[in-house]
């Protein structure tokens, strides 16, 4: 069993090296939910390694599922649709890092979470893979700093939350029911209301640009 959590494990980096690289918001998004499954699956196998957690367990992949892997890029993906008229064209203008420096960066940071984990919680919790929350964590923290637009910086701190339910759920046993699904409806909540914020901004600024271009061509 543990196989298999680190090959999920390996598959959640893998995901977001791919989201680091990705400019288009609308293909960043299903990536975000592609990985949410992956956790909600995780959670579910973990379920089934632990009895006595098990019913917690599976509704929170249940909840994992429903808010993380479909209502969140929904709520997004709308709000792409009605602020653009070419949703699918919408992309990071310019990426702080090109491909070849993301990959250099993204593997020094792998190694950073395992150098981390190694010489701390390793003689303590005796999990030999549990580096892998701790590089998916370093690999959302890039994905946040090296771009730009909103929607993938949010998309950044929902990849952070996926390393922290794998971190509580792997290396420390797993957290009360009642945090977990708090922190998955505080963030549903957050993308709900940064998704209005970022549309009534967009909107004012195209007003906006619009008058000027108007005077000036008044």
């Amino acid at each position: 069993m543990n196989q298999t959590f680190e090959i999920l494990g390996f598959l959640l980096i893998v995901l977001t090296l791919v989201m680091q690289w990705e400019i288009h918001v609308r293909r960043i998004i299903t990536l975000f939910s592609v990985s949410s499954f992956v956790i909600a699956l995780f959670l579910v196998l973990l379920g089934l390694n632990r009895p006595n957690e098990e019913y917690m367990l599976f509704i929170l992949a249940g909840l994992t599922i429903v808010v993380r892997g479909i209502t969140i890029p929904l709520v997004m993906n709308r709000a792409l649709n009605r602020l653009h008229d070419k949703p699918w064209r919408v992309r990071e203008a310019k990426p702080l890092l090109g491909v070849g420096g993301s990959i250099l960066v993204s593997l020094v940071l792998i190694a950073i979470g395992y150098f981390i984990y190694q010489n701390s919680l390793y003689s303590i919790l005796k999990v030999r893979s549990g580096s892998v929350p701790f590089a998916l964590f370093l690999q959302a923290s890039l994905l946040i700093i090296t771009h730009r637009h909103a929607y993938i910086q949010m998309i950044g701190f929902l990849v952070m939350e996926n390393a922290v339910v794998m971190l509580s759920g792997w290396v420390f046993g797993g957290l009360p029911f009642i945090v977990e699904a708090g922190v998955i409806l505080d963030l549903l909540g957050l993308v709900v209301v940064s998704s209005l914020i970022i549309r009534v901004r967009e909107h004012t600024i195209l007003k906006e640009g619009d008058t000027v271009e108007s005077e000036l061509r008044g």
